[in-house]
C-alpha cells in the first residue's frame, strides 16, 4: 500500500531551504542539498515543487512574510526602516536573496506585501498618495537595500557601521520632508493603529 503524503513536508522543505540560505547562500540550495537537509529525497521535492525556481519563489514568500510580521507593528517609517536594517544584520543572506529578486518582481507585477505595507506608512505619515507615494516607496526600499548591505559589509558594532546607519536615517528624513513639501503633504500625521496591507 502506497504511503499518504507528508501534509507538513512543504513546511519541512522551506525550513529546510532556509536554513541553508542562511548558512551558504542561494548557490548551497540545491534540491539534493534541501531533501538532505528536510531528512527526504528529491523526488519528494519534486511533489511539491515543480522546479528549484518553484522553491525559491517560495522562499521569497517565506522571508516576506516574515518580514511584514516584524514591520507591521512599526507605526512610522523611521521605525520601520530601523527595523528592517535589524532583521538584514540578523539575515544576511536572506537580505540578498530579497534584494536580486525585488525588481523582477516589481516589474512583473507580482504581490509585494511589504512594498505595500511601506505605502500605506508613507500615506498615513506624508499624506501622499498614487504616483508619489510609490516613487517615494522605491526611493526609500533602495536607501534601506544599500544600507542594509553597506552595514552588513562593514560589520556588527563597527563605527563605518554607525555612519551607515546615521547618514542613511538623515537621507530617510531628507526624502520624507522634499515629498511632502513638493506633493503638499501632511508632515507626521500618522494613525494610531497601523494598518496592514490586507486591511485596504
Amino acid at each position: 500500500m502506497p504511503r499518504s503524503p507528508d501534509p507538513a513536508l512543504e513546511g519541512k522543505l522551506v525550513a529546510a531551504a532556509l536554513r541553508l540560505l542562511d548558512r551558504g547562500g542561494e548557490p548551497a540550495i540545491t534540491l539534493r542539498a534541501v531533501a538532505k537537509e528536510a531528512g527526504t529525497t528529491t523526488p519528494s521535492i519534486y511533489e511539491r515543487f515543480r522546479s528549484r525556481e518553484a522553491l525559491m519563489r517560495r522562499l521569497v514568500d517565506e522571508a516576506t512574510d516574515e518580514i511584514v510580521a516584524i514591520l507591521q507593528p512599526k507605526a512610522s517609517v523611521e521605525a520601520m526602516f530601523d527595523e528592517y536594517l535589524r532583521y538584514s544584520r540578523a539575515h544576511p543572506m536572506r537580505l540578498n536573496l530579497m534584494v536580486t529578486t525585488f525588481g523582477a518582481r516589481f516589474v512583473a507585477g507580482d504581490e509585494m506585501p511589504a512594498f505595500e505595507l511601506l505605502k500605506l506608512r508613507i500615506a498615513d505619515q506624508v499624506g501622499i498618495k498614487g504616483r508619489p507615494c510609490e516613487d517615494l516607496a522605491l526611493a526609500i526600499a533602495s536607501l534601506a537595500f544599500g544600507t542594509a548591505q553597506g552595514v552588513i559589509a562593514a560589520g556588527k558594532g563597527t563605527r563605518q557601521a554607525a555612519e551607515f546607519h546615521r547618514t542613511s536615517r538623515q537621507a530617510l528624513r531628507m526624502l520624507l520632508a522634499a515629498f511632502c513639501a513638493a506633493n503638499k503633504g501632511r508632515p507626521t500625521a500618522r494613525r494610531a493603529k497601523p494598518r496592514s496591507p490586507a486591511s485596504r
